[in-house]
């Protein structure tokens, strides 16, 4: 038997955990993942229900997560689920949690795609319709995140400033991107043509936001119209942002600052990835004159 939504709601459980983030001010966007979480993690021990009696307990939720992982999820998909279900568990359910049975997974070191400035070139060239175009410029341009772009509003760019103003970012914080004359003129030119309203950007219907599946599609069908390759999203174009101002010499706590960072290391990492800051590092070895005392072959 699986728990439907209006079953979990009777249960109180589930509208409980949404008051309490509500109360907690999380997004709207997390309040829904978070909810779904949850409504899955019960669905999946209701039918564990119809072979054997089983309490809900951390013993169960470590069961589910080694299971999520068994069938191929990566890092982050498994990290979501433990941050939801311990948030239902201690604050709604208000039972244990042992960190010794249910340890956080180990966030996995992997380095993000990077694109080379022409591929961004190509890929901007190749989107359908000027308006993706503009967005994927705009994106590029302030290195703002999918959700951001999305609930971007008319009224938060400021020409006279050269900035746009990004309302309840990551962990709810507001910020002031600076963007360049050129975006700003680019910009006007798109607004005269689109005729946009309340939302920066709409979607087919005016005064409608952009979708997050569409803006991901036109990403993938002007990259691949590109010719190229490389794996990349919309949060690649995020990546190239920061690893390009890098390499081109941008302050380390500015660029931490436009991009909404909460930890300075979280922006110190993108300097790996850097190719033209590497062409101006001069080896140590490269001024030593070293004997080795073998013949050349």
């Amino acid at each position: 038997m699986v728990m439907t939504q209006l079953e979990l709601e009777k249960m109180g459980s589930v509208e409980e955990f949404r008051s309490f983030m509500t109360l907690k001010n999380f997004s709207k966007r997390t309040i829904k993942t978070y909810t779904q979480i949850v409504i899955q993690f019960v669905n999946w021990w209701w039918k564990l229900l119809e072979e054997e009696p089983l309490n809900m307990s951390d013993d169960l939720v470590r069961r589910y997560l080694l299971q999520r992982f068994d069938n191929g999820l990566d890092w982050q998909t498994v990290n979501s689920d433990y941050s939801a279900i311990q948030k239902w568990f201690k604050n709604v359910l208000m039972l244990p949690w042992s960190l010794k049975k249910l340890p956080r997974p180990r966030k996995e070191k992997k380095l993000p795609t990077i694109l080379s400035k022409e591929d961004i070139v190509k890929i901007i060239e190749n989107a359908a319709t000027f308006k993706q175009k503009v967005l994927l410029t705009f994106i590029y341009v302030t290195g703002i995140r999918l959700s951001e772009v999305i609930n971007m509003k008319i009224e938060d760019v400021d020409g006279h400033r050269l900035q746009v103003r990004v309302n309840g970012g990551k962990g709810n914080k507001d910020r002031l991107i600076i963007i360049p004359q050129k975006m700003l003129e680019l910009l006007r030119i798109y607004y005269l043509k689109e005729k946009p309203k309340i939302y920066l950007f709409n979607s087919k219907t005016k005064g409608v936001q952009y979708a997050h599946r569409s803006l991901q599609l036109a990403m993938q069908v002007a990259k691949n119209k590109a010719n190229i390759a490389k794996k990349g999203s919309i949060h690649t174009l995020r990546n190239c942002y920061a690893t390009h101002h890098l390499e081109g010499g941008t302050d380390l706590v500015f660029l931490q600052e436009q991009m909404g960072h909460k930890n300075l290391r979280t922006t110190i990492r993108y300097i790996g990835l850097c190719v033209e800051r590497h062409r101006y590092i001069k080896h140590p070895i490269e001024s030593l004159q070293i004997n080795y005392q073998n013949p050349t072959p």
